[in-house]
């Protein structure tokens, strides 16, 4: 499996920006050119299944994901989401999304592991997945960032 980490630093408090990891900015998360239809959407505590969508134009697949871990201290809160089922040509996925508090606020840390059915769909995967989760950082600090 490959993995990447992104890390987006936003202005807010972390209980201020977990309150708002909901249906409304995971829709608002969407990459461009991409359509996303949501269909299920149960939260992000251990055994809730999100499903939506996914594709180009009229072309979709599904995506069905289970949240397998769910964790909210003093410290961190995190919670990470693994497929159920997933578009081809991805076979294996796992999103850990986490949240420390820091003196300027709150490091979103996105970090992904995934495979796709073949090593080289898997290196195929990398740049589209990479841009994916980058172009994330404007939503944040749109979204998510102290007003």
């Amino acid at each position: 499996m490959i993995q990447f980490t992104f890390v987006t630093q936003v202005s807010a408090q972390r209980d201020v920006v977990a309150s708002q990891f909901d249906q409304s900015l995971l829709l608002k998360l969407k990459p461009p050119l991409v359509t996303m239809r949501l269909i299920q959407y149960d939260g992000q505590f251990r055994g809730d299944e999100l499903k939506f969508a996914v594709g180009f134009g009229k072309f979709t697949q599904t995506w069905h994901g289970k949240i397998t871990q769910h964790r909210y201290t003093e410290k961190d809160w995190l919670f990470r989401d693994e497929e159920i089922t997933v578009p081809f040509p991805l076979q294996k996925w796992q999103h850990t999304h986490a949240l420390k508090a820091n003196d300027s606020g709150t490091l979103i840390i996105d970090r992904v592991k995934f495979e796709g059915k073949n090593r080289i769909y898997t290196l195929l995967l990398c740049l589209p997945i990479a841009l994916m989760f980058l172009l994330r950082k404007p939503p944040y600090h749109r979204w998510l960032s102290a007003r």
